[in-house]
């Protein structure tokens, strides 16, 4: 029972209300009394399943956050990721590589052009160009590499 009013309170509430209203009319009353707490419960109701809607829909929040958390954290995905980086390290290294060997065999077919033409005795009033590009680096652009990039890089 609710605190405050016992059998003696609810029989005086009763004996008023027959006096007041009525006894054609109380039965009408206790009808209409009875629907405004039937309403009173169901909007109490209503507010009450509202928040548990809240506070469910704050925990699935809060376990999505988590989960993408993990997902993130996920170790298999950090160590495939540097896989794939050191995977393309080595690629471009070998690129490199097959680039430096084309431009020593451009500058030894140049060389060699050189050395055929002073072999073959024609003068030369330049100083020795030879002993020149031996002693300088060569500032020119290198030689496409004979093989496309594509096919090195295996794709």
């Amino acid at each position: 029972m609710s605190p405050g009013i016992g059998m003696p309170e609810l029989l005086v509430v009763l004996v008023l209300a027959l006096v007041v209203v009525g006894p054609q009319q109380l039965p009408v009353m206790m009808r209409k009394v009875g629907q405004m707490m039937a309403q009173a419960r169901a909007m109490a109701k209503d507010f009450q399943n509202s928040f548990e809607e809240i506070g469910r829909e704050t925990e699935l929040s809060e376990l999505r956050r988590e989960i993408e958390a993990l997902k993130e954290a996920n170790p298999v995905n950090n160590l495939r990721g540097e896989f794939d980086k050191a995977a393309r390290d080595l690629q471009d290294d070998d690129i490199r590589q097959l680039k430096l060997k084309q431009v020593d065999k451009d500058r030894a077919a140049a060389e060699q052009a050189k050395a055929a033409k002073l072999a073959e005795g024609t003068p030369s009033d330049a100083p020795d160009e030879a002993s020149d590009a031996a002693s300088e680096p060569v500032t020119r652009e290198p030689a496409a590499p004979t093989k496309p990039v594509d096919e090195i890089k295996g794709r």
